[in-house]
């Protein structure tokens, strides 16, 4: 049994790199196009599922090694820009994905240089959809639109 366990632990740890080049695999890059998606509904929840599992990956990374390759976030920037620009473009409302909220918020100083050198119209895009979701996480704080309670007589 004890010699079990260094075998089942090297196969994990040969296995990872694997499941690596298939949650993040550079082949996305290639299906993924925005202009493809704009048409395309289902690929377009496709692209957005394999932004969410690529940017899991990425945080998942962060957390056992400390870091993130260069590759995932340049894919996770690119994958974000081309959902959100083609979810616009096929006026559609982009949602963000909270893996990539989440990895925003653990690795901005990592992640942000990937996003801006995006192509400017997927920038903007990603840029955008990024925004509008932490408006609406912070809801009405962040307007001022608070609600107060009418007193009795008053207009509203």
């Amino acid at each position: 049994m004890r010699a079990l366990v260094p075998a089942l632990l090297a196969a994990f740890l040969l296995a990872a790199p694997v499941a690596a080049q298939e949650t993040c695999a550079p082949s996305h890059l290639d299906r993924f196009k925005a202009d493809a998606m704009v048409a395309d509904a289902d690929m377009r929840a496709e692209a957005q599922a394999a932004l969410e599992a690529c940017a899991a990956f990425a945080q998942e990374q962060q957390r056992n090694a400390g870091e993130i390759e260069e590759r995932v976030l340049a894919q996770v920037a690119a994958l974000a820009g081309r959902t959100a620009y083609a979810a616009y473009a096929a006026d559609d409302i982009p949602h963000a994905s909270p893996a990539l909220i989440g990895l925003l918020v653990t690795s901005f100083r990592a992640l942000y240089p990937h996003l801006r050198a995006l192509p400017e119209d997927e920038n903007a895009a990603a840029m955008r959809t990024i925004v509008f979701h932490l408006v609406e996480q912070a809801g009405p704080r962040a307007t001022g639109s608070i609600r107060t309670p009418q007193t009795e007589g008053s207009r509203p």
